[in-house]
């Protein structure tokens, strides 16, 4: 063979396995940089976390947590010191890469943990291609120099620790496909062993079952477990807490103005729970506008076609047992009967200002729906005849209509009923030692820890002075589905200075963190649909419309 076919072939084979070459190199590469886009965070979070904040938009999520109007008002929310750390370093993080931040970075979560505090949480990191030096190049730049970054080792694993310019010092955990960082090092520690032992919040069924992935067209999705809520004011002596379900997620959606939240409860089980007792309701249609004050500052509305699942749960509430005795015991049976006989399938509760602006307490009175009014009437006038005196009562101040100040409500006949704990299951009032008054108004059985609230809620519904057609009313329930198990809107300014024995029913979470919630009006909705329950959260902001709602509440 000539020397010159020789070389030919020599260099057309070189040229080939240089192709060759290049292309798995090539291929390899780009299944590298594919895994690390597809490297599951979940796989790292402790499975002790209550709730996790999602988001594959991290730059998007930024954007729109600046465009809302509370945060140019400088309104925020500190539920976590990571987050805010993290707004603000953004800018200039994203300011370090020419090009922004990979799609890797892009993805992000902060757990959280018990005890609920803002130093509490862990945040994650994905990473690509050239970001692991990007992030701790950024980290050293912006660490403090007073004292230099210290190196531990936990089970073969490398924790840094970094002083931060206000004293605080930051945990992280670094490898090439990821970051984890924390003010606790003992949650990093967490993290590495969740990591390693694969006993993570993915390898728990439950949380497995749920989880889809993160949707599209949604700013974030936070995953909350919702075992045991704190509910009321810290100061509250019994500090009730309520059972709501299991593992539920909310999609996350911003607009100028506003914050929704979309979600879904996963998971069914006997348990007497919150969840569990609506799933056994018939939806209600419709709000109730018209039915209430326009000073109200907090109504809810529940479904009631299914009494025993609704009482099942609400008689575990440690306000309901605080004063119980057979006598109680007792009546709370013949009005469960009576409630069975005679109620419709809704009851609605409010709070409201009433007309004496020295009153040290709010307004409040609940609405039963009844079938046949003139029936039920009779019925309570047999029962009340019927039903003993008990012996020992606590004394209490016996209050009146105070039909002066309310005479359209005179020609409505008041009862003082026995004690008894349905008024205290369903609003969490004890005020009035577990005495009720009642009367019957257009086609519902009003209940009330005092006499003069009916005549206050009478008066008003009578002259037309009520919250339908009004722009806070309308903006609310505008935000949330006709059809629903249970809805609730509350103005949290008003909230704020309430006694704690008329705020039970609102989560502990708000109160926490009142500096930022009491600038909301916050509407929560749970509609159920063959089985599954969808909870939504909407926070509406007053900004310039606080005095609207001072206005409305005074």
């Amino acid at each position: 063979m000539k020397l010159r076919t020789l070389i030919r072939i020599a260099v057309i084979v070189s040229i080939v396995l240089l192709c060759t070459g290049f292309g798995v190199y090539s291929f390899l590469r780009m299944n590298a940089v594919e895994n690390r886009q597809d490297f599951n965070l979940f796989t790292l979070v402790p499975q002790d976390a209550t709730a996790v904040l999602e988001t594959d938009r991290m730059a998007d999520l930024m954007e729109d947590v600046d465009g809302l109007h509370c945060s140019k008002d400088e309104h925020f929310l500190y539920v976590s010191e990571l987050f805010v750390y993290l707004k603000k370093y953004f800018n200039t993080l994203v300011g370090d890469t020419p090009h922004g931040l990979s799609r890797q970075m892009n993805k992000m979560l902060i757990s959280f943990h018990e005890p609920d505090t803002p130093l509490n949480q862990v945040l994650y990191c994905s990473l690509g291609e050239g970001d692991y030096e990007l992030v701790e190049s950024f980290v050293r730049k912006y660490c403090s120099s007073t004292f230099p970054s210290k190196y531990f080792d936990y089970n073969g694993e490398e924790i840094r620790i970094y002083p931060t310019a206000d004293g605080r010092f930051l945990a992280a955990y670094f490898t090439p496909d990821f970051l984890a960082v924390s003010f606790q090092k003992r949650l990093i520690e967490q993290v590495i062993d969740a990591c390693r032992s694969r006993q993570s919040l993915m390898d728990m069924a439950s949380f497995r079952a749920m989880y889809a992935g993160k949707r599209n067209n949604v700013a974030a999705t936070v995953y909350v477990r919702m075992k045991e809520v704190g509910m009321g004011k810290n100061t509250d002596g019994i500090r009730p807490q309520t059972h709501l379900g299991s593992w539920a997620e909310f999609d996350m959606k911003f607009n100028e103005e506003a914050v929704y939240c979309s979600g879904i409860s996963h998971g069914a089980d006997t348990a007497r729970t919150f969840i569990n007792a609506l799933r056994r309701q018939e939806p209600i249609k419709d709000f109730s506008g018209e039915r209430l004050p326009a000073s109200v500052f907090f109504y809810n509305q529940w479904a009631i076609s299914d009494l025993e699942a609704i009482f099942g749960f609400t008689s575990q509430q440690e306000y309901a047992k605080a004063a119980y005795s057979d006598y109680i015991k007792k009546r709370d049976g013949e009005w469960m009967e009576f409630m069975k006989t005679y109620a419709g399938e809704n009851v609605m509760s409010c709070l409201f200002h009433s007309k004496d602006t020295t009153d040290r307490h709010p307004c409040a009175v609940m609405s039963v729906a009844v079938k046949d009014e003139a029936q039920a009437e009779r019925a309570l006038q047999k029962l009340l005849y019927a039903t003993p005196e008990e012996k020992g009562a606590p004394a209490v101040e016996r209050t009146y209509p105070n039909y002066r100040r309310y005479p359209r409500a005179r020609k409505y006949r008041q009862y003082m009923l026995p004690r008894n704990t349905v008024l205290t299951q369903l609003t969490g009032i004890t005020e009035s030692a577990l005495h009720t008054y009642a009367c019957f108004y257009k086609g519902a059985l009003l209940l009330a820890p005092d006499a003069q609230s009916l005549s206050a809620y009478v008066d008003a519904v009578e002259n037309g002075d009520v919250l339908d057609g009004t722009s806070v009313y309308e903006e609310g329930v505008g935000s949330l589905s006709p059809y629903y198990n249970f809805a609730m809107m509350v103005d949290m300014e008003e909230m704020m200075h309430q006694p704690e024995t008329y705020v039970r029913l609102v989560p502990n979470f708000f109160f926490r963190h009142s500096d930022f919630f009491r600038h909301f009006t916050i509407a929560i909705q749970f509609t159920c649909a063959e089985g599954v329950v969808y909870p939504n959260l909407v926070l509406l902001y007053k900004g310039e419309k606080i005095g609207e709602f001072e206005e409305i509440g005074n």
